[in-house]
């Protein structure tokens, strides 16, 4: 039997050290130049890292999908991993929807803020003058 402390300390340090590594995903994806990609890619990430799922044979226990489906594809062949397969492909499917989303939600704060910062400074310019005339 499993003690429930052990649980909660295994999940405690999955999660700290998850976020410590989705953190540093998303810092190492900020500058990709392609919005939408961007986006997807640090919405896969995080889901695939904090994806729940149901342990195969302890069923009152929750574990992280990709590491369940590893080790069920490593243990009881590919077979049995279907199931968890489906879900992560379910998830990273609604990661592309999200990511998609986000771009659209914050492309027209950049380019606002672009458009009035070059306009500004066009519009306060004014022309030396240098005296041929």
């Amino acid at each position: 039997m499993i003690d429930l402390n052990d649980y909660r300390l295994a999940w405690q340090v999955y999660l700290s050290v998850g976020l410590v590594a989705g953190l540093i995903w998303c810092l190492l994806l900020r500058r990709f130049p392609v919005r939408v990609l961007r986006y997807w890619l640090m919405t896969a990430g995080v889901v695939f890292l904090f994806l729940p799922t149901r342990h195969p044979d302890m069923p009152e226990l929750w574990v992280p999908s990709a590491g369940a489906a590893v080790l069920t594809v490593l243990t009881d062949g590919v077979e049995a991993a279907v199931p968890l397969l489906v879900i992560i492909g379910a998830s990273q499917i609604l990661a592309l929807v999200v990511g998609i989303l986000l771009a659209y939600a914050f492309a027209g704060d950049g380019r606002s803020k672009k458009a009035t910062s070059k306009g500004g400074a066009v519009s306060a310019r004014t022309e030396p003058d240098i005296g041929l005339d």
